[in-house]
């Protein structure tokens, strides 16, 4: 236990001696300079972050940005279209209760009330949260807009 304390404090008290030791030469103006110098230049703001961007980058930083050549990101009047157009892909297969909670049925996937799914659609992921499940239906949101889908079963009447 003694040799613990021993050690911790050579690791504490020593090591940081032993660096600030080997510091005590002194660095000429020059060299100095020239660190503020760099040390100014990685600091200046720079005018226009995303001109410095490669060709067919997107600076993740904008919002307006396309995430795709051709593919506007959807503005808030085009969330509810947007989303009626997504959900038209999620095909669930049906639905259960499973320890007192429903489940969507998606193939393979068992989705909850909270859980998400990603969609691509034209080039873009969206990920939608399950909002809503009932036996005959579905809800899901994107943004602040829900929409709620029937569940067809593969069954015919």
């Amino acid at each position: 236990m003694k040799t613990h304390r021993v050690l911790f404090l050579v690791l504490v008290l020593g090591v940081p001696g032993l660096i600030t030791f080997g510091q005590g030469k002194a660095t000429s103006p020059a060299k100095r300079q020239a660190t503020l110098d760099l040390a100014a230049k990685l600091l200046a703001p720079r005018t226009d972050p995303a001109a410095a961007l490669p060709a067919g980058m997107v600076n993740p930083f904008n919002p307006t940005a396309s995430r795709k050549p051709g593919i506007s990101s959807p503005s808030a009047g085009n969330d509810r279209e947007l989303l009626e157009k997504i959900v038209a892909r999620i095909t669930p297969s049906g639905a259960m209760m499973m320890r007192g909670h429903p489940i969507l049925l998606l193939g393979e996937k068992k989705l909850k009330v909270g859980d998400t799914l990603t969609i691509n659609f034209e080039g873009a992921d969206y990920v939608v949260v399950i909002t809503e499940i009932n036996p005959t239906s579905f809800k899901v949101r994107l943004n602040r807009e829900e929409v709620t889908r029937p569940i067809k079963s593969g069954k015919a009447p």
